[in-house]
Formats: C-alpha cells, structure tokens, sequence
C-alpha cells in the first residue's frame, strides 16, 4: 500500500494536536495539514474556550534517495531501489504578550512565553516518536517563528522514508479513499 506523504502528514497532525493539549498553552484552536511552501502568522490569537494559536504539519520537500534519509545527488545506478524522503515541517504558533506602548513586556510575561514554546517544541518531538508511524523518521531541529503580529511559535522538520507508488500495473488509490476529508470539503460530492 502507497503509505502516501499526506497522509504521513495527517497522522502527524493528529499526533501533535494530542500532545500540545497537555502543554503550559494547551490544545490550540487549529490544527491543520497547511498548503504551500510557507505558513503564514495568520495574526489572529484567542478563540472559544479561551484556546490559543495554531498547529500545523507541512510537506516541505520530497526527494528521492537510495540511502535514506540523503536525497540522491545524481542519477542512480541500475538495480539500486529508489524511495521517497519526505521533510515534513510540524508547526506551532502561540500569542506574544505586547504592551500598548510597543515596550518590553515584563519579564514574567516573557520568561512564561518562552516557557509555553520550549513546552511546545518538546510537544512536537514527543508527536513525532509516539505518532506510530511506519516508516523510518529522523528528527530535524526545533527553530523559533516571531515574534510578529503578535505570533511567536516554532517549528520542527523530519524527514520520513514513505513508498514510493504503486506498481504501474496497478490503480492507486485515491487519497480521499485512504485519507477521510474534512467536512465542507469544496471537492466532496
């Protein structure tokens, strides 16, 4: 079966949606699979049951490789079994604490944002490693995001070895068949 880059995505999201709900911040208000070769700082921050920010996973690149997890620099010899090395990128934003005039916040407020987002990043590793993913993962590095429009976060890559295809004798099988859409889905019938 075509384990399928989304759908490696997907699982991770669900995986660290779970872990951030027993951070310092909590389960954020959003948590998505992202297009693009970017997430934006959306700017907006609270949301119902006074909950914060966004998580996300996003397909950064995917390569081939014959000796996971380096993609191949070259052509491949004949015979040598080619896969997939998928960088996915886990994500979180959170709100930054700003004072009416522009001034550092208090240096509680930024000892316990800075707290929020280490608690955070070790969300993602533990989401990563208890995500049961079938495939080989190897553990990219944690960077900070923001602070901007009021955001702060941070993200995380890891690099995951997914199938390649389906033999070409064969049907693949459509995502929507191995992946559920979300309800209001433009493309669902």
């Amino acid at each position: 079966m075509d384990t399928g880059v989304y759908q490696v995505a997907h699982t991770l999201i669900g995986a660290l949606t779970a872990a951030l709900a027993s951070t310092r911040a909590g389960a954020p208000c959003v948590s998505v699979v992202h297009p693009g070769t970017s997430t934006p700082m959306y700017g907006w921050c609270k949301c119902e049951d006074n909950a914060e920010g966004m998580a996300w996973t996003r397909v950064v690149s995917i390569a081939p490789t014959i000796r996971f997890p380096q993609p191949i620099s070259g052509v491949a010899a004949p015979g040598e079994v080619v896969q997939l090395a998928a960088v996915i990128e886990l994500g979180v934003d959170r709100c930054y604490w700003s004072t009416e005039d522009n001034s550092m916040p208090p240096i509680e407020i930024l000892d316990s944002m800075a707290r929020d987002i280490a608690d955070d990043a070790a969300a993602m590793m533990r989401a990563v490693q208890c995500a049961g993913l079938p495939q080989d993962v190897v553990l990219g590095s944690w960077m900070p995001r923001g602070p901007s429009g009021g955001i702060h976060g941070g993200t995380m890559t890891v690099t995951v070895r997914v199938d390649s295809c389906a033999p070409c004798t064969s049907v693949m099988t459509p995502l929507d068949e191995v992946v559920a859409m979300l309800p209001g889905d433009p493309r669902a019938s």
